[in-house]
């Protein structure tokens, strides 16, 4: 630009460009030695807060609040005396592991492989963790030495969400915030991990050579020994998967990573089982499995259909082998199986309550499902699960034989629970958010009349009675059918009344409370994590000073404990008028029955509020849940800190 000052310079007056604007360059920060001493005369730094926009919005904005010059005496006198307040600052760690495979596969055979078995089982037992933090203070740049592995930096992740032994205040909020972004760290290295396996040399500096087929090397360190290259970005998808959902709560890219887990698992026919078994056999079979375990998840939790059927109606894949129970991880996948189909049911109801047709189907696939089910949780209950809570994972594998089992156990009644809870409670909304394919309070208020008119007609028993009797023939109350409905749904309503349930109100709930119990009881046995590698009769903190149990890890199946705790409220709320309209068949249900099966519904609650309470002092998604259910149970959060 010109200015005037040009000829009092003796120099030309001519054009120069404005620096203003364009893209600014981040500089690095300088570092300044400890012992150099500040500049003389250097300005008192101004506060960040003191620049917030805020600050010159409100009456008296950038001007500095001054306080009172004069104090009263009494005033004086309690600022002299009182006692000072001493603040200790929030030292904020991470548990890392960098480079030491060895250690980051110790550390998933204590914490992940009880409940997320994707690798074959441990040649030898876990020795005792020995952790060196990553300190909030620490300057240096986490650097890798060498092309880490996808599973390495996935599962340091994961670990890097449990608190550290060491730390004292693990809840505090920044202290959760610094795990977080570490935790956040390690996943996006994991994805670019992943990027670089399939990446080759070739193809930015010789092009023309990248489509020779030539296998390259990996470069790499094998993460184990006994699981090969091609399933390691398999495996870290599959563990990224239930990341996002677990800790960020983002179900759309918990979707993509087990969509790219399941496309790169049959691009190598991880779904046929090979005529010839090698040292592999074991970690292919666990492989795809538990992406079969992870793609079908995302269809639960997100209660959508799983389109990916079609692309794995062929397995002949066997199921891996647990030396200390041979069935478990059958009956792991079966009962998953299980859920999923009560998942369609719950998703073929919805269908067929919002178009106001298509009842009788989804009645005789209750019944279809019923008589699946029926056999399942009831072989369930019958599971000796004796193992102790503590007990380290070894060759044998024991404490996975019986956490599988509690999963499959929490699955299957959790199923059952989608079936009958309609029968039961009419799917009443009870939480404010919206959990797996549970109603929120929200939507409920802010569906159409269509449906609403149609409750009365679906809540008889085996009998079909008139309109006007149908909330009390089932002893619950029901929105009677308002006088301005619409024509249409008057006709839906008219033409569904020789419509019947399969099961009474009576019957369905009672299921639901029995499956409930069931799943409250099972999360109990789940076994807890043992980074001392020393049994003990209780569950372990994570250090001498910690205030925290280990938590469990990988709880991809927490929506099992909503449904758990959805049925347990509704019984609460409901239980007298059921007694009530049970007949005469309550004649010996009286209030000490009533108060012994309420007692014993707050014990559910209370069981299902710690399950979620654990797994929410590592993976932060999880603690929306765990608020949902505490504000509707009412127990302090202080009680349940320490869980």
């Amino acid at each position: 630009m010109a200015t005037g000052h040009a000829p009092a310079k003796s120099r030309e007056c001519e054009y120069q460009p404005s620096r203003r604007g364009g893209p600014r360059v981040r500089k690095r920060a300088k570092v300044v030695p400890e012992s150099q001493s500040a500049p003389v005369g250097k300005t008192e730094e101004v506060p960040f807060s003191a620049i917030f926009l805020e600050n010159y919005i409100d009456p008296g904005a950038g001007l500095k609040q001054l306080a009172d010059k004069y104090k009263s005496s009494d005033a004086v006198f309690d600022e002299l005396f009182q006692q000072p307040v001493v603040t200790t600052p929030v030292v904020c760690m991470a548990r890392t592991y960098g480079l030491d495979y060895s250690a980051i596969l110790n550390a998933y055979y204590i914490w992940i492989h009880p409940y997320f078995p994707i690798l074959p089982a441990p040649r030898s037992s876990p020795y005792p963790e020995a952790i060196t933090p990553l300190f909030n203070y620490q300057n240096d740049d986490f650097e890798f030495l060498e092309p880490p592995s996808p599973i390495s930096l996935a599962l340091s992740a994961i670990l890097a969400l449990i608190p550290c032994p060491q730390d004292v205040t693990p809840q505090d909020p920044e202290s959760v915030r610094f795990r977080r972004n570490y935790s956040q760290l390690l996943a996006k290295s994991a994805l670019e991990s992943i990027e670089n396996v399939s990446d080759r040399p070739e193809s930015e500096l010789e092009p023309a050579r990248a489509l020779d087929d030539a296998d390259h090397s990996t470069g790499r360190q094998q993460f184990h020994p006994d699981v090969p290259f091609e399933l390691e970005t398999i495996i870290a998808l599959d563990l990224l998967s239930v990341y996002e959902y677990t800790q960020r709560g983002n179900l759309k890219k918990m979707s993509l990573r087990a969509n790219a887990a399941l496309t790169q698992a049959l691009e190598i026919s991880l779904h046929t089982e090979r005529a010839q078994q090698d040292q592999y056999t074991e970690a292919r079979r666990r492989t795809w499995w538990m992406t079969y375990i992870c793609i079908s998840q995302v269809s639960i939790v997100s209660n959508t259909m799983a389109t990916w059927e079609n692309l794995v109606s062929n397995i002949t894949t066997h199921y891996p082998l647990v030396r200390s129970d041979a069935e478990a991880f059958n009956l792991f996948i079966q009962a998953q199986q299980a859920i999923l189909a009560a998942t369609k049911f719950v998703m073929e109801l919805n269908k067929a309550r919002e178009a106001g047709q298509g009842f009788q189907r989804v009645f005789e696939r209750m019944l279809e499902l019923e008589r699946r089910l029926e056999p399942m949780c009831t072989r369930s209950e019958s599971w000796i699960l004796d193992c102790p809570l503590t007990q380290p994972v070894d060759r044998d594998e024991r404490v996975l034989g019986q956490s599988l089992k509690c999963i499959a156990k929490i699955k299957l009644n959790s199923a059952r629970i989608k079936v009958h809870r309609y029968c039961a409670f009419f799917d009443a909304a009870v939480f404010s958010g919206k959990h797996c394919d549970l109603r929120s309070t929200k939507d409920e208020q802010a569906n159409s009349p269509e449906p609403q008119q149609l409750r009365p007609c679906c809540s008889g028993g085996f009998e079909s009675v008139p309109t006007r009797q149908m909330g009390q023939s089932n002893g619950l109350s029901s929105p009677p059918v308002s006088s301005g409905s619409t024509p249409t749904a008057s006709a839906i309503l008219e033409s569904q009344l020789a419509l019947r349930l399969p099961f009474t109100v009576y019957h369905s709930a009672k299921l639901c409370l029995r499956s409930a119990l069931n799943i409250s009881g099972a999360f109990d046995l789940l076994p807890y994590p043992n980074p001392t590698a020393v049994f003990s009769a209780v569950p372990t903190y994570l250090g001498a000073g910690s205030p925290m149990v280990t938590p469990r890890t990988m709880p991809a199946f927490a929506c099992c404990a909503m449904q758990s705790s959805y049925a347990l409220l509704m019984v609460k709320t409901k239980a007298p008028q059921l007694f009530a309209s049970h007949g005469p068949m309550d004649s010996d249900c009286g209030p000490p029955l009533l108060q012994d099966m309420l007692a014993r519904v707050q014990d559910g609650l209370f069981s299902i509020m710690m399950t979620l309470e654990n797994y929410g002092s590592a993976f932060e998604a999880l603690g929306g849940m765990r608020d949902q259910v505490r504000d509707k149970v009412g127990f302090a959060a202080p009680f349940a800190a320490s869980y």
